[in-house]
């Protein structure tokens, strides 16, 4: 008889739905292994310790019912922090969160016919007709999960569930993020390359002045823009914050050496803000050559370091369009090969771009940085 490596527990699936995971015991526990302050809950923070030791005893003898009470509580501290983080995308797109039974569209308004003109007073007029063009687009399942240790709620290790939660938090968040930005890039420059449409993208060793200059005149015509990357990037515009003295020398203003002597990074540009994007190391992957001094190994991060993007807030729609379905699902089992509790979270999403709207939105990648980091 064959025995399939993950072997869902439906006892202990069904009686988790039965768990009110929203009531203020679960809030107070989520708070202690997130580190939050706990002085407005008083003394129910004695209780909520002493409870969670109770059932965690429990689970760790094999109550059912105990286990499904942990692993939904473990289940919420996972499922609110990431969706919060998804609504990142919103910033740099559209962002849409849909049922399971339904499709993950977007919808393209466009013009026929001529425009305004000039016209006799009592002459016959031209009109535009506004149509729209629809379309879908395919989804992946993004998994993660943990084994499960009883033995941490028993004796409220909180450091060692906080620390779980959050890898499995950055895993997920971040192999989505990845995936949506080296789908931007790798459309972006296919049809830079291709030369089958109008697209605002260069690609060079280093960011230079005048390709920050040019895609921010390009892209301040369709909204207000906003100038994002890795820290390798933006880290690398504050040279071009200075003025030069009629000796030659460069030098800056007071505000802006106060700005960086205080966060490391220069805040604005032209008028435009500027925001790092996070880019968490991948503490299961090792670069060569990433540590100081470019010859020794360190961590490699999840995101791609050198892509530059100056994206505007456009009011009729984004060319990048990104979606989940479902939210994020989860199920708890046991793992017969380590005879351990297992807990995986999934969630089906996709991006896409529009190509219509593509030269609405800017990329500089910087070239010294791999861009494809599969």
């Amino acid at each position: 008889m064959l025995f399939e490596k993950f072997v869902p527990s439906m006892e202990i699936n069904s009686m988790k739905n039965n768990v009110n995971a929203k009531s203020e015991g679960a809030e107070i526990f989520s708070a202690i292994c997130r580190g939050k302050d706990l002085t407005k809950y008083g003394n129910k923070v004695d209780k909520v310790v002493a409870y969670i030791k109770t059932i965690g005893d429990k689970a760790l003898n094999g109550d059912l019912k105990a286990m499904a009470e942990i692993n939904a509580y473990r289940e919420i501290q996972i499922q609110e922090p990431l969706i919060q983080r998804l609504n990142l995308f919103g910033y740099m797109g559209d962002y849409q969160s849909v049922p399971f039974n339904t499709e993950l569209r977007y919808k393209v308004a466009q013009l026929q016919g001529k425009k305004s003109g000039e016209q006799a007073n009592s002459g016959s007029f031209a009109f535009p007709v506004q149509t729209w063009r629809e379309g879908t687009f395919s989804t992946k399942t993004i998994s993660g999960g943990m084994a499960i240790d009883y033995r941490q709620e028993a004796t409220m290790n909180t450091d060692s569930i906080a620390r779980a939660n959050e890898q499995v938090l950055n895993d997920m968040f971040n192999q989505m993020f990845y995936d949506v930005v080296f789908n931007m890039y790798t459309s972006i420059r296919t049809m830079f390359v291709g030369g089958t449409a109008i697209t605002a993208f260069t690609e060079a060793a280093g960011i230079t002045q005048a390709s920050v200059d040019d895609a921010i005149r390009l892209m301040r015509r369709w909204g207000a823009p906003t100038i994002s990357g890795d820290y390798s990037v933006i880290s690398q515009l504050e040279p071009f914050a200075g003025f030069t003295t009629v000796a030659g020398t460069v030098q800056y203003s007071e505000a802006v050496m106060e700005e960086i002597r205080k966060t490391g990074l220069l805040k604005s540009y032209r008028g435009v803000p500027i925001v790092e994007l996070p880019n968490a190391y991948n503490t299961t992957n090792i670069n060569a050559t990433a540590g100081i001094g470019g010859a020794v190994p360190f961590y490699e991060t999840y995101l791609p370091e050198g892509l530059l993007f100056v994206l505007p807030k456009v009011a009729n729609g984004s060319p990048l369009q990104v979606g989940i379905k479902g939210g994020v699902q989860s199920q708890t089992g046991q793992d017969l090969n380590l005879r351990l509790n297992v807990t995986r979270f999934d969630i089906e999403f996709g991006s896409t771009i529009i190509n219509d709207l593509v030269p609405m939105m800017s990329l500089i990648s910087d070239s010294n940085f791999i861009v494809d980091k599969r």
